[in-house]
Parts: structure tokens; C-alpha cells; sequence
């Protein structure tokens, strides 16, 4: 690890490292596969399960305002990652529901992280690399934003 005049690097540039790896892989993947698509489209290909999402749901889960959400939702719309239609539950809800190309995406990323964490395993040996998974995991937010419950090993 290297080490700054002031000591070690903050967690946040390690994390902001470990990002624009990803970043770069998916952006290869963008102008080789899926033109167009950044993170940020991506990540809201990744909040739509199978059966589709309430554009309300999506918009707590994202963090977006409804209008943002849109902005975001329009080139996914466009080409033909997603469509957005009424929700057959309640016809006043908007659904996103992922195309067959959103599904595409999706597994590709999928892949690709796969292999970016393989890399990464590797590197730093499997079990090294499962607890860093494990306590990334316990630090994430739970649903609807909530703290992720904390764990402690005794």
C-alpha cells in the first residue's frame, strides 16, 4: 500500500480506485456492446428485477428525484433497454420492465464484475478478499435505505 505525506491513503480514494476500475471496464463495454450507457445507467438497470419496478420504487431505491429518474430513464427508453407502461396491478402506476436488451446489459455486467472480482481474488488471495466482500456487504444500506444490520462475531 502506498502512503501519502499524511499517513495512509483515506478509505475514500481506495474506494474511488477500486471504482474507476469498474468504471472503465463497463465503459469498454459500453463502446464495444451498448453505446451510450454510463454508470449511472447501468446502475439503474440493475434496480429493475425481473417482474418490472414501480418507477416509485425506483426512484427511493435510486435516490433520484422523480424528475431525475426520468432524465436517466429517457436514453435507457430510447434505446431500447426498458420500457416504461402502466402497471397492470394499478393502472394509474408507471412500470419499468427491462427489454430483452436491458437483460442483455444486465448479464453482461454482470460478467464483467464477475471477472473483475476473480482479478481481485486473486491478487490478494480468496479469503482475503471474501471478508473484504463480506464487510462491504455489512456496511451497505438495507432495504429502502435503511442501515444494513450490523453483525459481530463473537
Amino acid at each position: 500500500m502506498s502512503y501519502s505525506v499524511n499517513g495512509p491513503p483515506l478509505i475514500s480514494a481506495l474506494l474511488e480506485t477500486a471504482m474507476m476500475r469498474i468504471r472503465d471496464d463497463l465503459y469498454t463495454l459500453s463502446d464495444t456492446r451498448f453505446p451510450g450507457l454510463r454508470m449511472r445507467h447501468y446502475r439503474l438497470l440493475s434496480f429493475v428485477p425481473p417482474e418490472g419496478e414501480r418507477l416509485s420504487r425506483m426512484t427511493t431505491d435510486s435516490g433520484l428525484t422523480k424528475q431525475a429518474l426520468a432524465q436517466a430513464l429517457a436514453p435507457l427508453e430510447d434505446g431500447g433497454y426498458v420500457e416504461v407502461v402502466p402497471d397492470p396491478s394499478d393502472r394509474r402506476a408507471r412500470l419499468v420492465r427491462l427489454t430483452d436488451r436491458g437483460r442483455a446489459v444486465n448479464e453482461a455486467v454482470r460478467h464483467h464484475l464477475s471477472d473483475v472480482e476473480r482479478d481481485w481474488a486473486r491478487r490478494v488471495g480468496e479469503e482475503r478478499y471474501a471478508v473484504a466482500r463480506a464487510v462491504l456487504a455489512d456496511l451497505a444500506p438495507g432495504p429502502a435505505g435503511s442501515p444494513a444490520p450490523v453483525t459481530v462475531e463473537e
